[in-house]
């Protein structure tokens, strides 16, 4: 009887101590299983992804440059703004690579950039800024100005003289009042062209901007996306995507008269690309293009004895060259 004792004293510790560690085991086994690690890293991923909103209709003007090495990874240009910032710019109709080192204002939608702290804008519409030269221009209109201060100087010139010649005949009061009109019309003619130089000069420096932004263009097939089509005439003409065009009609020398820039268009003369349709038979075979003293023009023959002549600085040779070859029939 004693045994039995000491044996269930002995043996009841290992009872409860066995007791234990299953009742310890459930708790182990209560660590998170790989499905619900992956779960959570999914919901926490869903959580930090925000949706990258755009800001529409922005504008921005600097100067275009190309993106250089840099920690961004996004956009093909940028954009140098005043006091050193820049936005990067990107763009999917428009080659930018033909504006570079211009100055330009931009339109477009802006968002931030994958990289903390910048900027980049999806270029819709680019204007090219104009310089104008505004010193040489002010020296020029001021002449008219100056002119009333001549003509009352020649005016009391003429008082003191007539006072002297008093007594003389008044045939001699009437020539010398005929020479003060005469003197006063040529000032006036001289006011007027000097009005004309100016402006002509302001327009040339236009227009020789022009020239030099629609040379630099790439004139790749791809490029040309636009058209001007006239229903009236039955024909259509290739436009390059960065450019405007604008239609005159019928002039006095042209059937009808189209003209090309690198910018708008406000009124004849301004497109250094003129697309014009003549009357009379062509006077050299279809696709000819000729350059002379500065000047292309290309030949294209047309219906009913006419034919178009596409005519540019010769700098635009390439232009020219493509417009001619592909004016085609309008269709409905």
């Amino acid at each position: 009887m004693t045994i039995n004792k000491r044996f269930t004293l002995f043996i009841l510790p290992v009872l409860l101590s066995a007791c234990t560690l299953v009742e310890v085991t459930p708790d182990d086994n209560t660590v998170d299983t790989p499905a619900q690690v992956q779960e959570e890293e999914t919901l926490k991923d869903i959580l930090e992804e925000q949706p990258i909103r755009e800001t529409n209709n922005v504008t921005y003007s600097g100067v275009v440059q190309p993106a250089g090495i840099s920690i961004y990874q996004q956009g093909s240009h940028r954009l140098s703004l005043p006091g050193g910032k820049f936005i990067l710019l990107e763009a999917d109709d428009i080659d930018l690579n033909g504006y570079v080192g211009e100055e330009v204002t931009i339109f477009g939608s802006l968002r931030p950039t994958v990289e903390v702290g910048g900027m980049i804008m999806r270029v819709e519409r680019i204007e090219l800024v104009i310089p104008k030269e505004e010193e040489p221009i002010e020296d020029t209109n001021s002449e008219p100005d100056n002119l009333p201060i001549d003509s009352e100087t020649e005016d009391k010139e003429m008082e003191e003289k007539e006072e002297k010649e008093e007594e003389k005949q008044e045939g001699a009061q009437e020539k010398s009042s005929d020479e003060s009109s005469s003197s006063s019309e040529s000032s006036s003619s001289e006011s007027s062209a000097s009005e004309v130089s100016s402006e002509s000069v302001e327009v040339s420096a236009e227009f020789t901007e022009r020239v030099d932004v629609m040379s630099r263009q790439d004139y790749s097939p791809e490029n040309w996306t636009q058209q001007y089509c006239s229903s009236h005439i039955g024909f259509c003409s290739p436009v390059h995507r960065n450019w405007w065009f604008k239609s005159f009609g019928t002039t006095n020398e042209e059937l009808w008269h189209v003209e090309l820039s690198s910018a708008p268009i406000d009124a004849m003369g301004q497109g250094p690309i003129s697309v014009d349709l003549i009357a009379g038979d062509i006077p050299v075979s279809t696709g000819t293009v000729n350059e002379s003293n500065g000047k292309v023009m290309g030949y294209s023959e047309w219906t009913f004895g006419r034919h178009f002549v596409i005519s540019a600085d010769s700098s635009l040779r390439a232009a020219v060259e493509y417009i001619t070859q592909n004016i085609t029939e309008y269709v409905q």
